[in-house]
């Protein structure tokens, strides 16, 4: 059983360490002291996560990727949340440090995930790996230590925000050239896929 549970937390960690749109949202709002909006754009990644999960036990991924418009769809929706939280961040990039947290971060983290290409990607690489293999203890692993991790990060980088009230800003234009990168390469793997 050792190994289903360190199996299912290196997987989490797999997802969840790569920069990213929801690790720039997570780390631009815990800099500003938000966490309680880090920490719900995490716990709406780990539920989109879930819900991957779910549509991988059942077959839905796979079905995904032998419709690769389908997924094209799912992409051009991804890109343009990407291109809007790349906007959002731009401006409010020199906010008051303790500003209120916007409203709707569970969703933001719920739909990056929901509408990534490369989620569906990962998940169908992995998904099935994660529940016939390791089971309920993997699962549990998984998702244990992705909200560890979520809390970790978010903590780690609210103690940046308070050491260096310059990287804020710093950490705001990267965000944007990061959400904004995104988007555009999904965006043009998402036409890609609806045109081939």
């Amino acid at each position: 059983m050792w190994h289903a549970v360190l199996g299912g937390a290196l997987l989490a960690i797999s997802i969840a360490a790569p920069p990213g749109p929801v690790t720039t949202i997570m780390a631009n709002s815990s800099m500003r002291g938000r966490m309680r909006e880090s920490l719900l754009t995490a716990g709406g990644a780990i539920a989109g996560d879930v819900v991957w999960l779910a549509l991988a036990i059942i077959g839905t991924v796979a079905f995904l990727n032998q419709r690769p418009r389908v997924v094209g769809v799912l992409g051009i929706a991804g890109a343009l949340l990407l291109l809007w939280m790349a906007w959002r961040t731009w401006r409010t990039r020199h906010a008051d440090m303790q500003a209120n947290a916007a409203a709707g971060s569970w969703k933001i983290g719920l739909f990056a995930v929901l509408t990534s290409p490369f989620s569906l990607a990962w998940w169908l690489a992995n998904g099935t790996l994660l529940y016939t293999v390791w089971g309920w203890p993997g699962i549990v692993a998984f998702f244990c230590t992705g909200a560890l991790y979520a809390v970790a990060f978010t903590y780690a980088f609210r103690w940046v925000g308070r050491k260096a009230m310059s990287a804020i800003v710093w950490v705001a234009y990267v965000s944007v050239v990061v959400l904004a990168g995104f988007g555009l390469y999904v965006g043009w793997t998402s036409l890609r896929l609806l045109h081939g």
